[in-house]
């Protein structure tokens, strides 16, 4: 197990910040819905996984919650899909909601993706964060839902639940398949290790709710995304650092991130 006694005081302090007078017991599921749409503060970002990366500490650099709320405080940080899902599982633990991680394959491979699975009165749901899906979702035969993004088509087949995208022609579009299987945690944390050799890492990138549509953020590759329509641009650096800003991530995390990526090493390391 990977916590200490300082991430279980940093799940307190994200309770008290995002969750005041949550009602376990008595509202299980709106519960459920209140914790998820919390989550919605931390973005999806691999700046600081990147900056990271070569970290000797073994719990600072997989970014266990204590350093995902640090960073959020100091940074504007949030994390990447293992490390958020981590965290949300160990605060549904903090919580008393029963849940169990999943992977989950991309076309690009197998585990690269994870979830959690919470169970309330004999109903399961699925809970996607690291997808943005800010909602539990109920795990039925097939079930269509939206987000400020993408209408959704879940499909269960046998141990499997297959989750596509629909555009506007009724076309699906394949996104993910979760592997319905509780696994351990040492399970969990293998895959996550793994996660440091995706061709992501040689990548800035970053995926927000913000409102008026998901914000998406890959090196200068601008998108904004609403209901299956994009608006794309390419950006000039003072443009992004604008839009780092207005999502409260701080410049000091995209230059360390920017010397990583060109020189091994971050620009705040390097003589000025």
């Amino acid at each position: 197990m990977l916590l200490k006694e300082k991430d279980f005081y940093a799940l307190k302090i994200f309770s008290e910040k995002f969750l005041k007078d949550l009602r376990i017991k008595d509202a299980p599921f709106l519960s459920l819905k209140k914790i998820l749409k919390a989550f919605k503060n931390l973005p999806y970002e691999n700046l600081t996984k990147i900056t990271e990366a070569e970290e000797k500490n073994y719990e600072k650099k997989l970014r266990t919650p204590y350093y995902i709320v640090k960073d959020y405080f100091e940074k504007g940080g949030g994390g990447t899909c293992f490390s958020l899902v981590y965290f949300l599982k160990k605060f549904l633990d903090f919580t008393g909601l029963k849940s169990y991680f999943v992977l989950a394959d991309r076309n690009y491979g197998e585990n690269t993706h994870t979830a959690c699975i919470v169970e309330i009165k004999g109903e399961k749901y699925l809970c996607d964060i690291g997808y943005l899906i800010y909602k539990p979702i109920k795990i039925e035969e097939k079930i269509e839902f939206k987000t400020k993004a993408y209408k959704f088509i879940m499909e269960r087949k046998d141990d499997s639940i297959y989750v596509f995208t629909l555009n506007k022609k009724g076309i699906k579009k394949f996104r993910y398949k979760i592997k319905d299987k509780p696994i351990k945690e040492d399970d969990f944390i293998s895959a996550w290790e793994k996660s440091f050799e995706f061709e992501m890492m040689n990548h800035l990138v970053i995926s927000k709710d913000i409102g008026k549509g998901i914000l998406y953020l890959k090196d200068n590759h601008f998108h904004l995304i609403k209901e299956g329509k994009t608006f794309y641009k390419r950006l000039e650096e003072k443009e992004i650092l604008d839009i780092l800003k207005s999502i409260n991530i701080k410049k000091e995390l995209y230059f360390d991130i920017k010397g990583i990526l060109i020189n091994g090493k971050p620009f705040s390391s390097s003589p000025r």
